[in-house]
Order: structure tokens, then C-alpha cells, then sequence
């Protein structure tokens, strides 16, 4: 990865699960990148290159690659009524977490009181992050949060029996009602498997309309689709937006290489397309493979275009399927052969 100084193990972890380990670091001369990236990635690697500053000897090489924002917005809207947010929300995905909600038994509860904010920040927020993100975490600072308490931030906690949690903190702006920071007491991974998160988000999302706001904010969340972040809030609703302030990443992808196919089957990137949001999957073999890719670009608001590739004889079996979905694009690839054969130049041009 070249010049991108945060998530960078979140990002490894999504291709490579838990086997990421850490490789030589240092500065690589300007002229000497294209070459360097092109050997990385034609050798079966996933080379990630944030751009600086244009140069043209980088910008000759841009075509081989995918433009993914590094950062990808999730906002749902909501109905008039609270009392409609529950058929709203209940679909084939949420109901286990609604099942889950009811039997935990939690309680809510807001507040701005300061010396919450203060154990919130300490007690449930900071364990949280550094439990879930122990190399590349970043938790925004207590006096942060303080700050917006007389600008519309409010805490919202759940509790069990009596017990304080878990809890997120939102802030109210202006049309919107923004879900900001969720935290767990010391971490502990029993109260998350409660379905703890799913429940602040529904009662976040009561409050939001409570407070007369017809869309909520989920935050931001790296690119990649699978059983992650974006996945988590697209289910309660969430529409996929890019902001066009966020640097994009530029994702070099040899298809030769059966580790990179296999990166793209479980974790479907979402690049962007001028102002469209797209998404790059490969589609393995068999019949499970494809109804999960069928479901999958069934979902996902905001998501203009799926590529699905695969080998030939894969997509014509999926063939009628895909052809169901009208955002759906095949784009037929065969593996093999001494060139590299770059995401980027497989893809068919827009328009």
C-alpha cells in the first residue's frame, strides 16, 4: 500500500482475513512506483496506491486499476411514525436480530449529562475500538464529544436489568440525525453477541424520528461489501453514497491469480464509475455461489452497476439468473496467459 497511512490493516484484513502480516516499509522513488506496483500486483498481490499529488508517469498506469473511495456514506431514510420503523426495518436479514433484541431485554435511555459522556468515552467507546481494531482503531477524543453536547449530541444507552451496557453517540444536524460513535462496557463480546449493536441502531433510529428527522446517518465505512460493515448497516436500511471529498484509492488487481479472484468472491469491491458507485464480484462456480451473488446485488441502495465476473462457462450456467437483475453486467474472464490481465482494463467502458 503506497501513501495510505490509516486502515491499512482493516483494508489487508478484508482480502486476506487473519493471515496479514506485516512486509517491508520505506520510501519508494517516484519514478520507480509504476514499476514496483506492476510487479507487486502481477505476482498475485493487491497493490493500493493513494495518490498525493498527479504525476504522469503514475497517471499512465491508472488504467489497470479500480478508483475506490476510501470511504464509502450510508444513510437510510425513515418513516413518519416510530411505530411503522419496525415493518420497516423487518426484512429476511434483520429478523434474527430483531428475535435477539427482544429476548436480551434491554432498556434505553438519553442523555447529554457530561460525567455519562465521560464514562461512556472511557468505559464502553475506547474498549470497543481497541478491541475491534487493535492496529489501525481511532477513537475520536472525549473533548470532541463534549463539544457538540450544547450542538444536538445526546447519548443513547441500552441497558439489561438495570445495568448500563452498552451505548452510541449521535449528534443532531440540522436535517439529519447522525449515528457517530457506538461502544460496548470493557468490550465485552457476550453483551455485542446480545445483538446490543443492532439495538442501538433501531432505537437511534426511533429517535430520529422523534426528533422529526426523516433521514439518519450511519457513518462511513470502508469499500468493501461481504459480511462487514456496509453489509451491517445496509440491512437496516442503509443507501451507499460517495462524498466526493474522500480520496480514492486506486486498487491494482491481476486476475490471473486465483488469491485475487477468490479476494474479489468474498469480499466484492465498490469503486466508482464518474459519480456512479459500482461493484467488481467474481463469481465462483456452483450453484451456492451464485445465489449468494444474486441476493447480493438485489441489495445495496445507492449501487448503480454489478460487474459479476467469471470464467465463461460460469456465466453462461448463471446466464438467466443474472439476467434478472437489471444492474447486473457480466463481464466474461479467462484466467491464464502471460499478460496480466488488470481489473481495470476488463471492465467494460461506461456508457
Amino acid at each position: 500500500m503506497v501513501g495510505l497511512d490509516q486502515r491499512a490493516p482493516s483494508i489487508a484484513a478484508f482480502f486476506s482475513g487473519d493471515d496479514v502480516r506485516s512486509g517491508k516499509r520505506g520510501r519508494v522513488w517516484r519514478d520507480r512506483l509504476p514499476d514496483k506496483i506492476e510487479k507487486f500486483a502481477s505476482d498475485g498481490g493487491l497493490a493500493i496506491l493513494q495518490l498525493r499529488e498527479p504525476g504522469l508517469q503514475i497517471e499512465k498506469i491508472l488504467h489497470r486499476a479500480i478508483a475506490a473511495p476510501a470511504l464509502v456514506d450510508i444513510h437510510t431514510l425513515l418513516p413518519d411514525n416510530p411505530d411503522d420503523l419496525p415493518e420497516h426495518l423487518l426484512t429476511s436479514t434483520t429478523r434474527e436480530d430483531f428475535r435477539r433484541i427482544r429476548k436480551a431485554g434491554f432498556t434505553y435511555r438519553v442523555t447529554n449529562d457530561p460525567e455519562q459522556i465521560r464514562e461512556f468515552h472511557a468505559r464502553h467507546y475506547t474498549p470497543l475500538v481497541t478491541a475491534r481494531f487493535p492496529d489501525d482503531g481511532h477513537t475520536a477524543a472525549l473533548d470532541d464529544l463534549l463539544e457538540t453536547l450544547d450542538n444536538g449530541g445526546e447519548l443513547v444507552c441500552a441497558d439489561i436489568d438495570g445495568e448500563w451496557v452498552a451505548g452510541i453517540y449521535n449528534v443532531l444536524h440540522g436535517s439529519h440525525y447522525a449515528l457517530r460513535f457506538i461502544g460496548i462496557k470493557d468490550g465485552d463480546d457476550e453483551v455485542r453477541q446480545k445483538r446490543v449493536v443492532a439495538a442501538l441502531i433501531v432505537r437511534s433510529l426511533e429517535r430520529s424520528i422523534e426528533l422529526n428527522r426523516e433521514r439518519a446517518t450511519l457513518g462511513r465505512s470502508l469499500p468493501f461489501l461481504g459480511k462487514g460493515p456496509v453489509w451491517f448497516k445496509a440491512k437496516w436500511g442503509g443507501i451507499l453514497t460517495r462524498d466526493s471529498r474522500v480520496q480514492n484509492l486506486y486498487m491494482f488487481m491481476d486476475l490471473r491469480h486465483e488469491v485475487v479472484r477468490r479476494m474479489l468472491a468474498s469480499s466484492p469491491v465498490i469503486h466508482a464509475e464518474g459519480d456512479d458507485l459500482v461493484v467488481s464480484a467474481w463469481l465462483e462456480p456452483g450453484e451456492e455461489p451464485l445465489q449468494v451473488t444474486v441476493r447480493e446485488t438485489g441489495r445495496f441502495p445507492g449501487i448503480s452497476r454489478w460487474y459479476v465476473l467469471g470464467e465463461p462457462d460460469t456465466l453462461a450456467a448463471a446466464a438467466e439468473q443474472l439476467a434478472a437483475n437489471e444492474r447486473v453486467v457480466p463481464v466474461s474472464v479467462v484466467p491464464g496467459g502471460g499478460r496480466p490481465l488488470w481489473l481495470g482494463e476488463v471492465l467494460p467502458t461506461p456508457g
